[in-house]
């Protein structure tokens, strides 16, 4: 993926090299139409031609509050044979609004460092994986889906493409354990919490069948 506007510039295409710089799409562009609330496999090859038709890096603190944009996160789902990776935000998480929700995804923002090799999105989504957990070597990851949540503050600037990815063993851990716990669970360890799960986390679960 390639994006049309070169550099790290912000809205107005003015250079900003002091904030954390992160993918955006102006809402306008993703949604032509009404948006869809939720999981979502309808148009996947449509709205991943906008993300990189129309994405453009801007400084983090001017589009976290401002739905005009939305913040492009790769959100993956970790699954080893029925079993799916589910973790704990914790305190000291960075993300406030999200602390002491449990999550079938992990994931973060697109940066301009993931423009350096390959594909973007999936230049980004391992990056984030990689910093986020330890892996088995082989793995295979494959989008499966898109998220949006416009009914609260933290969805209504973001924008979640979903990859789901398969590994050969459960031998995955946390690294940032201070922000983070998991550990694979059995579809009814994850319904058992299921009222505890962040909101993109029900619509995956509830997309994906993941709990039956």
């Amino acid at each position: 993926m390639t994006l049309s506007r070169g550099g790290i510039r912000g809205p107005q295409g003015q250079q900003d090299c002091v904030s954390e710089h992160v993918l955006v799409v102006p809402r306008s562009r993703l949604f032509p139409r009404e948006p869809f609330q939720g999981f979502s496999r309808e148009g996947l090859p449509l709205y991943l031609a906008a993300i990189a038709r129309d994405g453009f890096f801007a400084p983090r603190d001017r589009v976290e509050e401002d739905p005009s944009f939305k913040q492009i996160i790769p959100y993956v789902v970790l699954r080893h044979r029925d079993r799916i990776f589910l973790v704990k935000r914790t305190h000291g998480g960075g993300e406030a609004r999200l602390r002491d929700k449990y999550s079938v995804g992990l994931g973060g923002h697109i940066t301009p460092a993931d423009q350096d090799s390959g594909d973007l999105l999936e230049s980004g989504m391992a990056r984030e994986l990689r910093e986020e957990v330890e892996l088995p070597l082989e793995w295979r990851a494959r989008v499966v889906g898109l998220l949006n949540d416009d009914q609260e503050p933290v969805g209504r600037v973001h924008f979640g493409v979903v990859y789901q990815v398969d590994v050969p063993e459960p031998t995955v851990r946390v690294r940032e354990t201070t922000k983070l716990s998991g550990d694979f669970a059995t579809p009814e360890q994850v319904r058992e919490v299921y009222h505890r799960l962040e909101s993109w986390s029900r619509y995956v679960v509830d997309g994906l069948a993941l709990v039956g």
